[in-house]
């Protein structure tokens, strides 16, 4: 663990030093003097007037920190396979590099990286998240490590002071991403890199989850097994996903440039979701996955369907590598 995790984070609202007060408590020591709270060592540097939208993107995810994993699947093959693409960029950066993941959840990713000489900063809206991450990952991670209570939004870290930012599956969280992007951009050194992992397409929300909606208020399936979790989020529900034409609009307003765009999943798509909704109804023993080899020809099959022109806009995600130019 980092010594003195201030000499990286900074005030996320005037971007002055932080200064630790006592157990419970750190201050801005720049204009704005705002003080801001530490719990379990953990620093919580969110505004007090926190919107109403992203409140209860805390509250949900507090609330989910230990169903998490369960009720996306985040160990299983299919999932893993295309995670580790882009985990394997953050493992090739140079000797001592800084990277900050922001929507960090219970801290799956930075558990997959093999690399041992990064300082890796975990942040998250959801403190229990973050305390989650730390509990888990602290103990047998080698990596110097930084976990902070954070508004993707607000970045508490200096200009030009990170080698990469990655954010997976949680830009169709924020109410708005080109403010994610552009505190990307303000924090990353020149040359650095962005990843964004596992963002929604938006043709299902028109067509598949309408019909899901429809088909479980038919089926009444809540009648007869009780959910494991809260429903959705605030972000899941009013978040209609992202075409190419929007994540090229946030690269172009950001001033960053694209290195690569990936399309994520088709028939693994409706598989995973149908899946997740089924082991959101199980207890957390009896949880569903197709096997492991099934798994892969799946992935075979949906790669040569995400080849094809036309078609692969239709792919369920999207993860596109940036940097920041010089």
């Amino acid at each position: 663990m980092i010594k003195n995790i201030f000499n990286i984070l900074v005030c996320p609202i005037c971007k002055s030093k932080l200064k630790k007060i006592n157990d419970k408590k750190i201050k801005c020591i720049g204009d704005c003097g705002t003080p801001f709270k530490l719990k379990d060592n953990i620093p919580i540097l969110l505004p007090e007037d926190l919107p109403e939208f992203k409140k209860l993107e805390a509250e949900y995810h507090d609330n989910e920190a230990h169903h998490y994993g369960e009720i996306n699947m985040i160990n299983s093959y299919h999932v893993n396979y295309y995670h580790q693409k882009y985990l394997n960029l953050i493992d090739n950066l140079m000797n001592d590099s800084i990277v900050l993941e922001v929507g960090s959840g219970d801290g799956n990713d930075a558990n997959h990286l093999k690399k041992s000489n990064l300082t890796f900063i975990q942040s998250d809206i959801s403190f229990q998240m973050v305390k989650l991450a730390k509990n888990t990952n602290e103990s047998k991670s080698l990596m110097n490590s930084i976990y902070v209570v954070s508004d993707a939004e607000m970045i508490p870290c200096k200009e030009n002071s990170l080698d990469a930012v990655m954010i997976v599956a949680a830009l169709h969280h924020l109410p708005s991403p080109i403010q994610f992007f552009k505190e990307a951009h303000r924090v990353l050194k020149p040359d650095g890199m962005l990843i964004i992992g596992f963002e929604p397409n938006r043709w299902p929300y028109y067509i598949i989850y309408p019909f899901i909606r429809l088909l479980k208020r038919i089926v009444r399936l809540d009648r007869y097994v009780k959910s494991k979790h809260s429903d959705v989020s605030i972000g899941d529900t009013e978040t209609l996903g992202f075409t190419f034409s929007d994540l090229r609009l946030f690269l172009s307003e950001s001033k960053m440039e694209l290195v690569r765009l990936d399309r994520i999943w088709f028939i693994l798509g409706f598989t995973h979701t149908v899946l997740s909704i089924i082991n959101s109804k199980l207890p957390q023993d009896k949880s569903l996955d197709l096997p492991v080899r099934l798994q892969k020809i799946i992935i075979f099959i949906d790669e040569l369907i995400l080849s094809i022109p036309i078609i692969r806009n239709f792919c369920w995600h999207w993860t596109l590598v940036a940097k920041k130019n010089n």
